[in-house]
Order: structure tokens, then sequence, then C-alpha cells
């Protein structure tokens, strides 16, 4: 396991669950006011009903939905930061940003690639990782589930998940808020809601945002000064009808609909210009006219970070952007059959669609059209009826019957001048894209006769596309019983019993580049071209379609054990499953059909707790230690198509088995009536357990081939590549992570405040192969300071957050060589950004 730094465990005295938590308010937890600071005022839902997080033996962190706010936390993505034992990849596409937990995730989003981690809203299963982007708007809490969930939530969740609690309409008294947050870069919020009781019986709740901000990454593409990347502009709506009889009956109508454009996101050049970075040589015609053989990053030297004063990319508008429409509805009843037995039914459906575009490099060049996308669709149909018993004195207990349906769709186009295709740059400005033989005899040319021969020149430009459909039906019975066997002593057993259909569809198309133009054709216009001329298509497909299914059993058992009203302990098994996966991409071979789908996942879980309070519940101090292991890890790697010809593309294999261990902390701790200290803290290392052969190419820097310190870790397997990854650590992982809060409350007049300081600590990131094999240096530690301050009276308050509050610049991501050139990922708050809100409740 990774050390735990010196500094570090003095400032935390590294103990915890993860409870990021304040009270729930009285009115909506249900709890009298003078128990604000009750360890039982903290609730969660994470088995199916209602409890005090002391009494769940599973390791979960708990964000309140006020907290969120005051943090500006914008979206699932922004919520990980204060999440230790969460993680994020991050990607220049929105589809492709992903989450792990405990390190391990599912490092793609392929349509045909399903999750390990979830996320869920109100027990509905969301199956895409990309619906991370959804807002984060009008909750009670977040609930962070670490470790295998797949007894009582449902659809596939092998390594964790993140649950969104709502607030509900409430029979009592008709109230609301309204909320508008500015912040730098022009960014504006509005938000808000309305509960309003219609009759003894019936209420409603109506809630809304709206958000846009400019971007804060520079973009150097030439005549696109206002399209800074990172905009967002993005709106909300939420609609919830209850009905409750009074006595035994309680039925929740839910409708919503939200979209988001943005055009983040962008990896970013790190040590400025490398000469040596990217394709070459390209063919970049002077200001004089004269000619001479560069790379992409010397067409545009003035536009690096240094110079620029804040991270800069180029990117043309069209060949970057994403766009999200999210629509659901859903009805949960609940019914009364007797004072201790509920039946309760859930129904829901959700469309959710995704365009996006992304460029291929991180470059400093304005190269038009140079991009990935597609768009995407998800339809979901989720059925769950289940009968429990809670509230008795010896056995409580619940049953059920699963049903979800994922249907997906994505078409995607591959449109660049990369690779073996090279650029003429006129005027900073792409004016062809011609085959790497072609260019390279135009220089040899030019050099040797000072002549501009075009005709030297074969137009040559990536023309690919791909249309895919997915279907992943999962079927089950589910159960759980808690036993409480003496006054200290109990015992929970969980189990699934499931069945999981899939199929897919998949066909491809190939593209010649016209011979008559520069190369810069796109992908429609080309394709529109090949339907009166065949010779221009390389490769058409029909569509071709296969399938698989399975039945598997998991379960969990559990035994807590009560050693003073003060202390609990517990011990917890739980297994955990993720079905098979399709390879469906634009990369994808048809011919290779028989490779697509992987092994589900399966996975282990071994935890030893702790839950405990102290000094009347002034001090909370919980601790979890795991071991996470997942056999045939589905990981994406380099196959072999064709040996003779050297032909290879990437796709989806097992790794015999991953693992994932360490320990989880948590303190709440009230110094005084208006000061609180809260720490959470998080270390793991999370390792490829079992991976001999994978069919990874062993790793290389430039023209250094050699597999620098991995050597003896590279072989051929029937003439195709192989890595031991065995022992190898899951890269860009903080092993080591901690969010510290110091809360002071207090008192001017009329008017209360509070003070709230919170400290983010990231630690060094785990090395990826080719880094561990040079002696690159991954992302760097980083320690942020943000500050949040409020003030309010009667039903006025005021809030003002300063994120990054010493301005120190850091990366969540980077790829750096041994002399510091590369490329890396900066968050918004990569420097100081500073924001206020006011808020109104009546």
């Amino acid at each position: 396991m990774k050390g735990v730094s010196t500094k570090n465990a003095l400032l935390f005295a590294g103990f915890s669950l993860s409870l990021v938590a304040q009270s729930v308010s009285a009115q909506e937890a249900k709890q009298p006011e003078k128990e604000e600071k009750d360890v039982e005022v903290i609730l969660v839902s994470a088995q199916k009903r209602e409890q005090a997080l002391k009494e769940v033996p599973v390791s979960i962190e708990v964000i309140q939905g006020d907290l969120l706010e005051r943090y500006n936390v914008q979206d699932g993505f922004d919520l990980i930061k204060y999440l230790p034992g969460f993680g994020i990849d991050d990607s220049t596409e929105i589809r492709t940003t992903t989450l792990k937990t405990r390190g391990i995730g599912t490092f793609t989003n392929s349509i045909g690639l399903q999750s390990s981690n979830l996320v869920v809203i109100d027990g509905e299963v969301l199956p895409r990782q990309s619906m991370l982007n959804l807002s984060v708007s009008d909750l009670q809490r977040v609930e962070a589930l670490r470790g295998p969930q797949g007894t009582l939530f449902g659809q596939n969740t092998s390594t964790g998940l993140l649950h969104y609690v709502t607030k509900k309409p409430n029979l009592a008294e008709f109230g609301g808020k309204a909320r508008l947050e500015i912040t730098e870069d022009n960014g504006v919020e509005v938000s808000g809601h309305v509960n309003a009781p219609i009759s003894d019986n019936w209420a409603m709740r109506v809630n809304a945002q709206y958000e846009t901000i400019d971007g804060w990454i520079e973009n150097t593409m030439p005549g696109v000064d206002d399209y800074d990347i990172g905009e967002v502009d993005a709106y909300g709506l939420r609609g919830q009808l209850l009905y409750d009889n009074g006595e035994d009956l309680e039925v929740l109508f839910r409708t919503e609909h939200s979209e988001r454009e943005t055009n983040c996101c962008a990896f970013t050049r790190i040590g400025g210009i490398n000469p040596d970075f990217g394709p070459r040589p390209i063919i970049n015609v002077r200001d004089d006219g004269t000619i001479e053989g560069t790379t992409y990053n010397r067409v545009n030297p003035e536009s690096f970070f240094e110079e620029a004063g804040n991270p800069v990319t180029a990117r043309n508008p069209e060949a970057n952007f994403g766009e999200t429409t999210n629509s659901g509805a859903s009805v949960e009843v609940n019914y009364d059959l007797d004072t201790e037995l509920t039946l309760s039914y859930i129904s829901s459906y959700r469309d959710f669609e995704l365009l996006n575009s992304s460029g291929f490099f991180t470059v400093n060049f304005p190269v038009e059209r140079s991009a990935f996308g597609g768009n995407e669709s998800v339809e979901v149909i989720q059925q769950e009826l289940r009968l429990s018993s809670f509230g008795n004195d010896k056995l409580d207990w619940i049953v059920g019957l699963f049903y979800h349906d994922t249907k997906g769709q994505r078409s995607e186009t591959r449109d660049g001048c990369i690779a073996g295709r090279r650029g003429l740059i006129e005027n900073g400005v792409l004016a062809g894209c011609y085959s790497g033989p072609s260019t390279n005899a135009f220089l040899a040319n030019y050099a040797e006769t000072g002549i501009d021969d075009r005709s030297l020149l074969e137009p040559s430009r990536l023309l690919n596309g791909g249309d895919f459909t997915t279907q992943f039906t999962n079927y089950a019975i589910f159960g759980q019983l808690e036993y409480q066997i003496t006054d200290d002593l109990d015992a929970t057993f969980g189990f699934r019993a499931l069945k999981e259909e899939g199929e897919a569809t998949f066909s491809r198309t190939d593209l010649r580049t016209p011979q008559d133009g520069v190369g810069l054709d796109t992908y429609e216009e080309v394709f529109a071209r090949a339907l009166q001329d065949e010779s221009l298509f390389i490769n058409r497909t029909e569509p071709t379609k296969f399938s698989d299914s399975d039945t598997h059993v998991i379960y969990k058992a559990v035994l807590g054990y009560d050693f003073t009203d003060d202390i609990r302990g517990y011990v917890n098994y739980s297994t955990g499953y993720k079905g098979s996966s399709y390879f469906v991409t634009s990369n994808t071979n048809p011919d290779d059909v028989d490779n697509f789908p992987t092994k589900p996942e399966q996975s282990t879980n071994f935890e030893i707790g702790v839950r405990s309070s102290f000094l009347d519940n002034r001090l909370l101090f919980n601790f979890t230690y795991f071991d996470m292991r997942v056999e045939d890890y589905q990981v994406r790697a380099v196959r072999i198509i064709d040996e003779d010809e050297g032909n290879t593309f990437a796709g989806y294999v097992n790794a015999e088995e991953a693992r994932s261990h360490g320990f989880e902390a948590d303190m709440i701790l009230d110094i005084t009536e208006s000061l609180r200290f809260i720490t959470s803290y998080a270390n793991y290392e999370a390792v490829y357990e079992d991976f001999s052969n994978a069919p990874v190419n062993c790793p290389r820097s430039g023209n250094d081939r050699s597999g620098g310190n991995l050597a003896d870790r590279c072989s051929e397997v029937a003439g195709a590549p192989r890595l031991d990854l065995s022992g190898l650590p899951f890269p860009n992982n903080a092993e080591e992570q901690f969010l510290g809060t110091l809360e002071q409350k207090y008192e001017l007049g009329s008017w209360d405040g509070n003070v709230r300081i919170v400290y983010r600590y990231e630690g060094e990131a785990t090395q990826t192969v080719n880094e561990l094999a040079f002696d690159q240096r991954s992302n760097p530690s980083y320690g942020i300071w943000d500050a949040f301050f409020g003030i309010g009276k009667d039903n006025l308050r005021f809030n003002v957050f300063v994120r990054n509050v010493l301005d120190k610049e850091y990366t969540t991501r980077r790829n750096t060589n041994t002399e510091g050139f590369g490329s890396g990922f900066y968050p918004r708050d990569y420097s100081r950004f500073i924001g206020g809100s006011v808020t109104y409740t009546f």
C-alpha cells in the first residue's frame, strides 16, 4: 500500500469512511432542530430506506445538496473533487471523461462498453458515464458508495456508484427558493424551486436552473478569438407531483428535461513548443513565399502558456463541441400493506442524446476539420417491484424483481489531416492535406530546385465512419435479510440472481480522398460523391449483428457488532458483476467480429469497518479497510489483426485480475458550539494483479522502441507484441486523497454567518507504462485551498467563494517527456476563481 506522507498524517490523523456532510435540515430530515449535530441526523438510503449513516455497513461518502451549491459544484465531474476515493480521467470529449472508484473504472466510453461505476438518481440507473454531465440542482444529498453495490442497486455496478437523492414535494407548507450566482469569466447561474401543497393529499415541486460561462482556455486558432475553450450554456427543469392519502398510499410522479452545450475540453501544451512533437513534415509557406518543412507546433510558435498567461490550444469551433439533451419520467408507488409491510413499484424512462466532436491532438496549429465525433442516443427503461418489511425487532427484509433495458445508437466519423497525411499551411491556415510520401517528394524537390511544384502532391485525408447499435437487457431477482442475532450482534445477507442479454450491430465505411482537390473535403462531402462514384469507397459494410447472454448470482454477507453504544464494527464481503461489452467503434474491422465481445467482469470486495461517536456525538470517527478485486477486468488494448502485414486496431480485452486495497477514514469534530472540523481521507493501491500477456505494444518514446526500463516485460506471442503488466499500477491515480474542512459560525447582531476553509489534496499520480519505462514524470501532487463565506438574515443569504485561494497552478492530468514537453489538463480553477451568490427563501 502506498504510504501516508508525514504532512498529511499530521494534518488529518487519517481515519475515515467519508462523510463530507453537514446535517440535513430539520424540515427535510424530519428531525428536531436540537439534534442538528447528532450523527443520527445524517441519513442515507443505501439500503432502500432512510437510515442513519452509522447503521449502514458500507463505505459511503455523503454531501448534502445545499453544500454543493456553496461549493459551486456544476456537474458530476466537478463533484468528484470533494469525494476522496473517487476520481475521473479527463478527456477532450465530454463523452469520454470517465469515473473510477478506488482507482478502478472503465477508462473509455464506447456505446458498446458498459461502465464499472454507475450513476443513479432516486434509484433510477443511468448506464452511461457521460450522464455525469447532468447539472447538479435541488438535491437532498449525494451518496457515494465504494465497492460493489449490485445486490440492491441493479444493472452492473462492479466497483461503485454515485446516488443522487433529489428533494421531494411535501404537504406541509408552501415555500421555495430563488438563487443568483455570478462568477468570473462572465459566469451566471440562476436557479430556484417552488414547493406547493395543492390539497390535503396533493403537493407539487418544480425546480429550474440556467447556467452560462465563458471559456478559460485560450483558443489560438486564427479567426476564432471569441471562442475560448470551456464555454457552457445549460438549462434544466424538473417537475414532481406527490399524492399521499395520509394512511397507506404514496405516489410520486417525476419528469425532467435538461440541455447542455459546451466546447469543453482540451489538453493544452506544457513546456512551450517542442519542435520534435507532432507529425511532420508540414509544408509551411512563409510570408516571404519561401517554403519550409516543419512540425505542426512550429507553425504558430507564439502560442504557448508562458506568453499567453493561461492555457492555450488550437481548436476549430466546428470540430470541438459537445451537446447533451436529457429527458426522463418516472413514477414511484409505495403502499403499506400493514404497519411493517410495504409494496413499492418504480418505473422510469429516459432518453439521453449526445452530439460531440473533438480534435485529435493537443497541438498549437490552425488545422481545420481535424476531428472525431458523432451523435449518440441512449434509451433506458427500468422497472422495479419490491416488498419490504423494516422496523422489526429481529428481522428486516426486502425482496424484489428488477428489469432494465438500455438501447444505444451511435454514428461517428473520423475526419482529419493527421499521422501519415501531411498539411500545407498558407497564411496560418490549412490549405491542403496530402500523403506523407508525396509531401516528402515535394520538399526534397523544392530543396534541390527551389521550384514550388505542387503537382507532386497527392491529396490524402483520413475519412471513415461507422454506425452501431447496442442493447443490454437485464432481468433480476434480488433480496436482503438483516437479522438481529443478539442485542449486539447482527447479520446481513443480500443476493441478486440475474440474466443479461446483449446484442449489437456494426457497420463501417472507409473513403478515398478525391484526387481532383487538395484533400480537404469533409467526410460528408466525399460520401455524397461516392454515392455517384463507387471507386471512392475503400470499404463499405452492411450491418453485422452479434449477441451474447449470461446468467450470474452475486451476493454480500455482513456481520455487525456493537462494542458499545458508541462504537460499531462490521465485516463485509460482497461480490459484483458487469456484463459483456462489445467493441464497436469506427476503428474496428467487421471481419474480426468474433473477437468483439469480452467476458463479463466479476468483482469481490472485503471490508472491515468501524463506526463510532464520542463526546455526546461531538466527535464522529469512521474507518474502513478494503481489498477489492476484479476478475476479467475489461480494458482497451492493441489487438493484432494481421500478423504478416502488421495491422492492428485498439479493442477491448480481459485482464485476468485487477486489485485495489487500502483504507478510507473520516472524522467530524465539533470543537465548540460554533466551530467544526471535518476530514476525509483515502489511501489505496490499484494494480493489475495478473495481466501477464497483455496485447499491448512495448513502450516506446520517439524513435526509442527498446521498452526502456520495462524491456524485460516485452515479448512476442505468435508474432504479436505482448507486455507483462502484472503488478504495474493503474495509470493516473492519485492514490492518496484528502479533504479537510474547518467551519466557523458566528453572529453579527441579527445576522448570522459562517466561514468555511477547505483543503483538497491529491497525491502524485501513478505513472503510465511509458512514464515508467522512460522515467517520465506523471501528474504531480497538489494541494488546493478554497474559501467560502456566508452571511444571512431571515430569508436572505449572501455567499462568496474563492476557489484556489493561493492561485496555485495545477493540472489534473498530464503527460510530459524527460525534457518537460508534453500536454496537460487544466481544470476550471487552475488559477484563482471567484464568485458569489444571493439566495432568497420564501
